[in-house]
Parts: structure tokens; sequence; C-alpha cells
């Protein structure tokens, strides 16, 4: 089926393709406060488009950012030991790969509570972030991390330009996980531009579709997250704006993403680049995203029917991590309280709250070890390399059940 009332948000092309439909949504940060948890809740269509003329994959439906990342946004890049140490390691392998010195200036878009820009200020760089999300943005401030508390978007590069250092130019620019979050791409990717100097470094990171493909994490999907990127559909949007991307590389964080490198004076593309689009080549987005929907359909059976026999024989399943992919899996599967008691969390600002939707209570992560359930469905899966041991040495006898790409109990 063919979309024809929707422009496509990267080239504006109208031959959109509808090739997935997860129904009707909340917001998935829509954490409320316990008290709140009978109250009704707004949800909206969440579906996945196909532009035929640049490749992107996109929602077929945008919330404005000021909506989406408000004052209910409550994700904390600090509250996660395992991403605190993956961005102290890339800020150093950022600062030795680009030889930066102390002193020189550092920018981050979406920079959150500012745990990125710490590992930077270690090092000795001069640092700043844009961060429209209140109660992180008030965090990163709090911590004596220089932040503007707006969304980064049309006009901003005077106000940034203002706060810098006389002379000094920014010699790399950071935007992790935060391409996909912005209502309208074409207005900042040009502010991006206008701040780089023949030799700044624009390094972005981004769910990378390919592996949302192989591993079926239709959890990553949800209204917060408006496009799903491949390295060339990315390419070619960086291109329209006069950003070339010299080099990319595969990580396998959020349970693949996709890094890369681009400056507005080097052209060329790196053999590691290449590799990249030609394993792309070889894929059929469309296909692979219609096939999908059979696919969760049968991943849900299997789910469901574990969680009600584990009930039905007197077992307690609670949930480990309320991240924002939770809300998806769990809307989406009609999982409540009745199949999952609770879900164990780190984070503050979730603790004490229900989940968007299906109102499954959050409370710490403390709790999970002093009543010992019989079960724990990880929807935090894409950190099971790390949780599953940390969760054992902190006593849990009970068993693990990973949700994603299919249902699997770990004894």
């Amino acid at each position: 089926m063919t979309s024809e009332l929707l422009n496509c948000q990267g080239c504006g092309a109208t031959n959109l393709e509808s090739v997935l439909d997860l129904g009707y949504q909340p917001l998935c940060n829509e954490f409320w406060a316990a008290d709140r948890a009978r109250q009704p809740q707004v949800f909206y269509p969440l579906g996945l488009l196909y532009c035929h003329s640049c490749s992107l994959v996109q929602l077929d439906h945008v919330i404005p950012t000021q909506k989406t990342f408000g004052d209910q946004y409550t994700y904390l890049t600090g509250s996660s030991r395992s991403l605190i140490n993956f961005y102290t390691q890339l800020a150093a392998e950022l600062v030795d790969r680009f030889q930066l010195r102390p002193g020189e200036v550092v920018v981050e878009i979406g920079s959150n509570d500012g745990t990125f820009l710490k590992a930077f200020k270690s090092h000795g760089l001069q640092v700043l972030g844009i961060e429209g999300a209140s109660q992180s943005s008030h965090m990163a401030s709090a911590e004596a991390v220089p932040t503007i508390p707006q969304f980064f978007g049309k006009g901003i590069s005077a106000a940034i330009k203002e706060r810098l250092p006389v002379g000094q130019p920014i010699r790399l620019i950071a935007a992790m996980n935060v391409l996909a979050h912005t209502d309208n791409i074409n207005e900042f990717l040009p502010e991006v531009v206008s701040l780089m100097e023949e030799d700044t470094v624009f390094v972005s990171q981004s769910h990378w579709l390919v592996a949302l493909l192989r591993h079926l994490e239709f959890d990553t999907i949800y209204h917060e997250h408006l496009r799903y990127y491949t390295l060339g559909s990315l390419t070619d949007l960086f291109n329209r704006h006069g950003l070339n991307v010299v080099d990319a590389e595969v990580t396998d964080f959020y349970g693949g993403s996709v890094r890369t490198y681009a400056t507005k004076g080097r052209t060329g593309q790196s053999e590691g680049l290449r590799a990249i689009l030609k394993e792309e080549e070889q894929i059929d987005i469309i296909q692979s995203l219609k096939d999908m929907k059979q696919k969760l359909l049968q991943n849900k059976t299997r789910l469901l029917n574990l969680l009600v026999e584990l009930k039905a024989s007197g077992k307690r399943t609670v949930g480990i991590g309320a991240p924002m992919k939770a809300s998806t899996l769990l809307n989406f599967y009609g999982i409540t309280p009745d199949l999952l008691e609770y879900i164990g969390e780190v984070n503050p600002l979730k603790v004490g709250t229900v989940v968007p939707g299906v109102g499954i209570p959050v409370i710490h992560e403390d709790a999970f070890f002093e009543r010992q359930p019989d079960y724990a469905l990880l929807l935090t899966w894409n950190m099971a390399a790390d949780i599953i041991p940390k969760y054992r040495s902190r006593g849990y006898k009970g068993k693990f059940i990973i949700p994603v790409p299919q249902v699997e109990v770990v004894e």
C-alpha cells in the first residue's frame, strides 16, 4: 500500500509505501506516577513507511519534538553503569583518533545528563551541550557541564557560537542517537554545518536498520524515534546538506548501531564505509519489514503462552529494566500486571511510576533481590551480557526470559 498523504521526512518525496503497522501506542517515555495509573492516556498510530526516492524508513505519524521530549522524558544516560563505561571509552578513542588537545572544544547535540561530555572534560577539553529535555539538562548543569537548555534546530548555531571561547573553533561535534529524534532533520543539519570548520568532525551514531531487521528489534520502534537509517540513507541525507561521510563503522550499541564520521571539507570514502554500503545492498528492506509482522505475532504467542503458564503454575514473573523499548514490546504484546508483577529499575526518574499504556509498576531494582521472583523478563535484552552476570553476583537464583529476537529462557 502506498501512502500519498505524507512527504518523506528526508527528501520530501511523496512515493511512500507502508511496510509495517504496530497499531496504536502511547508515548513510550510517558511514565506517570503510580497515583495517576488509572488516568486515560493518549495512543498514537505507530507504523513505518519506506521512501522509494531516498530509501529512508520513517514513522507514518510525526509527533513534535517538544511533545515527545518534554517534561515527561525521563531517560538518563548516567543511570546505567554500562553506558557510562561505553561513553568514557568512546571519548578516549575519539580524543586519540583526532588528536584532540586540552583546551579544544567539543560540542554535543542531545547531551542528556552530560555523561559523554564529562568524559571529554576529564581529558582537559572544553565542552558545551545542547539538551532540550528539561530534567536531564538540569542534571547536566548541576554537574558543572555547560548546557544550553534548548532543542537543537533552526537558528541555534548563533547561540552556540556566543557560548564558545573567542577564536576557538569546534574540533568535534557529537550527536549520539539523536539524528532519528528531531522532527525536522532538514533544519537540523544546516545548523550543524554552520558550526563546522574545514577540519571539524561531525560524529553521529544511529540505530542501524539492518540490525533491527536481522534481530527482530521491533521494540526499538517508537514515536520518539522518527527515522530508521541505513548507512546509505544517512549518507544520502548528509550529502544533500553538504556533509561528506568519510568513514563509518557498525557497533553493538543498543542492539546494533552505525557510527558515521562526516566533514564538510574532506571527501572520499573509507574501505570500512564501502563495505557496509555493499552489505546493505544485499538486503530487501521492504520485504523484510513486511515479513516482520508475522514473526512478531509468532513471538507474541510464545511469550504470552509462557507467561500465562507460569502464572497458572504459581510462578512469579517480573521485569528487568524500563527503557523506552519496553513500552513498545509490552503494549504490542499486551502484557499487563496480571502477567508481569512489576519492573525493577535504577533510573530515579522512573522508580515509582508505571509503564505507559499497560500500567505495570516500576520499583527500585533492590526490591528484586529481596523478593526473589521465579522468572525475570529482560526488557533491556541488548544488555543481557552485562545484566545476567550482575544479577547472579547479587544473588538472584531464578531464570531469565529474553524476548528478542525470539523467546528464550536462560537458566
